[in-house]
């Protein structure tokens, strides 16, 4: 099920709000003792209607009940929590303060009792008490999933800190539902912290529903440098919203919304953060397509452009692009520029007004002239991009290679087939196109595809994952495909196929279906890097926006493609297609959201995925000492709680359409300096760190990764 860690609960229980507050009816209790003992661990002594011994606690705004209970695992009494209305906060049942366990500070306990519960929305919590006598809530695990049987939730306490009189542990509610616990054991820790459960290896999702009329129509999710995420509705897809378009952040601490004052319809806009941390929004919708009317009226794409500032929670006005682009890719360059292709201009194909045209012109916004650039300024190579075209910042000398992943692609090509996969060089307009597609399998059906850089930045591969064309009614694919963009005259090579998912059909609410097959396999795929160096796929549709893909997997990418593998992890319980996107949160965990179906609702829930990593034995490492400012090549000395095995910086997101061009991880050698100190190399290439924030994330050796802190590298 779990396994310990030195996290903050706030990290994983985004909706327990004011944990930290003091236990009612408090008191000091004995001197710590060798041998910690649960008194009535199996809660078969009842009084009042509660177990002896034990006590109600309750934190935020929620209301419900504590019964003891007929029928526990193996025995004859348990005792079950219920929330029946929830707004925060959590209910759990709770050593009393005159039964609180004595401990021994420097020591780790190893924590068990067995649960069932209607929520997967419960935590095993820990509360210490501190030398004062006052109690405070002190450890919390991530989330179990739900179980209609008794099942063991375990986990490893961090070293109690010094001061700590005793503990006091239960495991948590942190929604509507039932939890019943018994049988509750501690002990000293010895030997490797156990974990038992299907989220060991499978991981678990948390969903966050946030009722009719809640939350936002997320089409662009961009993850801040303050943790919190900016997401973008616009118009949201909805033409009746063009005038009043929606940007919202999201803070996964606490699980609220704060609304953000949108300048103009930002729907399907490109994006992506500056070097200092403001995020760059670029063209979107200028005028519908309304297929009510005249079904051939093509979009309109929007010249417009703002710099969203973190700080102030506010659009700042930057000047126009050089031309309209619906559907743009945006790039940062080596320099901190930015540069934008493709997607639908800002003016018709002809005067019948018919169709869309696709924008020539490539715009760069200069970082050193805080402006978007002319025209005549910025060398034109005049390409048909298609829309939102994957062109990834590399180390090769071109500068940007484009992989071959892309959405609404163009059918004026040879066969149908969108531009190939190849190389363009931003400071001349060069353009040079891979022979046969690079080898790339079935290009013509990389609609909505995922590509990114896989990790480390430094080995340069980049992966092309599913797609579909959307000319045919045949099946999404299987595929991915691999280039090492270091070889001479790099290919594409087959790698792993996508796991079968099942199938899940309608459109606002769905059903499961069949068992995928064959090369059926999926489009509007969201794939994301990890901050143990593997890669994590989610989401998808297989035909339409009405046949989602309930399937997930994690890729370890291992030099050797062929022997390269997806394993399979809890999928998603939300469908998520058309519109939708995931990013890497800073505390190691992944936000989903959003889904456009082809009854054009929009769901606003948010998947929270606790990855495997989490429920990993022994403390997770925490970085205590750091530099927040580094320079591309430099060295930096960091301290650290556990022995560090491995270092990287995470570029953090901006995705839309499955789309994130500038995702990377970059491999920072570490070399160990004593006492908990290690030291930290920074690549020199801006190619490989272009500037930007980043988060720094450490790992142990058993791939166990810290909580991130944030580095600005110039």
């Amino acid at each position: 099920m779990r396994y310990a860690h030195s996290r903050t609960s706030a990290v994983f229980a985004a909706s327990a709000v004011g944990l930290t507050a003091l236990l009612s009816g408090a008191s000091p209790a004995a001197h710590a003792a060798p041998s910690p003992k649960v008194q009535n661990p199996g809660l078969e002594q009842v009084a009042g209607g509660l177990p002896k011994c034990w006590t109600k606690y309750t934190t935020g705004s929620n209301t419900g009940t504590f019964t003891s209970v007929k029928g526990g695992q193996k025995s004859a009494k348990a005792a079950t929590v219920e929330i029946t209305s929830y707004r925060g906060g959590a209910k759990a049942l709770l050593q009393a303060p005159n039964c609180a366990i004595k401990v021994n500070p420097g020591k780790k306990y190893d924590l068990q009792l067995a649960y069932k519960s209607t929520s997967g929305k419960t935590a095993l919590t820990v509360f210490r008490q501190k030398k004062n006598g006052a109690w405070v809530k002190w450890h919390t695990f991530p989330y179990l999933p739900a179980s209609k049987g008794f099942r063991l939730s375990v986990g490893r306490t961090p070293a109690v800190p010094a001061g700590t009189k005793a503990i006091r542990f239960g495991q948590a509610l942190h929604d509507t539902g039932t939890l019943t616990t018994d049988n509750y054991k501690i002990a000293l820790a010895k030997g490797a912290a156990k974990c038992v459960g299907s989220e060991c290896t499978k991981g678990h999702w948390v969903v966050q529903d946030f009722g009719a009329g809640g939350g936002v129509k997320s089409v662009h999710t961009v993850l801040l440098h303050n943790g919190k995420v900016l997401m973008i509705a616009g118009s949201g897809n909805n033409i009746n919203e063009f005038k009043n378009p929606k940007s919202m952040v999201y803070d996964p601490k606490t699980n609220k919304f704060t609304n953000i004052p949108t300048p103009y319809d930002m729907f399907c806009a490109g994006h992506v953060q500056l070097p200092d941390g403001r995020v760059l929004v670029m063209g979107g919708t200028e005028e519908y397509s309304d297929y009510n009317v005249t079904p051939d009226t093509g979009w309109l794409g929007s010249k417009e452009s703002y710099i969203f500032n973190p700080k102030t929670n506010r659009y700042e006005k930057a000047n126009d692009m050089a031309d309209g682009h619906w559907y743009p890719s945006a790039t940062i360059l080596a320099n901190g520029d930015v540069y934008s292709v493709g997607g639908y201009a800002d003016e018709r194909q002809n005067d019948a007004d018919q169709g869309n045209l696709t924008s020539l012109i490539a715009d760069r916004y200069s970082w050193s002239k805080k402006r978007w650039l002319k025209e005549s300024e910025v060398a034109q190579p005049y390409i048909d991009w298609a829309t939102y075209p994957s062109l990834h910042l590399t180390n090769t000398k071109a500068e940007l290679f484009f992989s071959g992943s892309y959405v609404f692609g163009p059918s004026e090509y040879a066969n149908g087939a969108p531009r190939g996969p190849g190389f363009l060089d931003p400071e001349t307009g060069a353009w040079g196109a891979l022979p046969n597609f690079g080898n790339l399998r079935m290009p013509q059906a990389r609609d909505q595809s995922a590509a990114l850089l896989l990790p480390p930045a430094q080995d340069q591969r980049i992966m092309v994952i599913g797609g579909k064309s959307f000319a045919n009614a045949d099946a999404a694919l299987r595929l991915t495909d691999v280039i090492d963009l270091r070889k001479k005259n790099p290919r594409y090579v087959a790698g792993p196929n996508l796991p079968h998912g099942t199938i899940h059909y309608g459109d606002g609410a769905d059903a499961p279906g069949r068992k995928q097959t064959g090369a059926q396999g999926k489009t509007y795929v969201s794939a994301v890097i990890l901050p143990d160096g593997k890669v994590l796929e989610t989401g998808g549709s297989e035909r339409t926006r009405s046949d989602h893909v309930h399937e997930a997997s994690i890729l370890d990418p291992v030099p050797s493609v062929s022997k390269m593998k997806w394993k399979s992890v809890a999928a998603d319980p939300v469908s998520r297609s058309y519109h939708a996107s995931a990013v890497l949160l800073p505390d190691g965990r992944v936000l989903a959201v959003g889904s456009n179906p082809w009854d054009n609702s929009f769901d606003t829930r948010i998947s929270i995925f606790h990855p495997p990593y989490l429920y990993k034995g022994g403390d997770a490492p925490r970085i205590t000492k750091y530099a927040n400012g580094l320079t591309t090549g430099s060295q930096t000395t960091i301290t650290a709680t556990a022995p560090v095995a491995k270092a990287s910086l995470i570029r953090p997101m901006a995705v839309t359409h499955s789309s994130d061009p500038n995702q990377r991880s970059i491999n920072l050698p570490v070399k160990s300096l004593g006492g908990g100190k290690y030291r930290l190399t920074v690549d020199k290439r801006k190619s490989i760190v272009p500037p930007g924030w980043y988060m720094l994330f450490i790992q142990t050796k058993s791939g166990k990764p810290s909580e991130a802190r944030w580095v600005h590298i110039k």
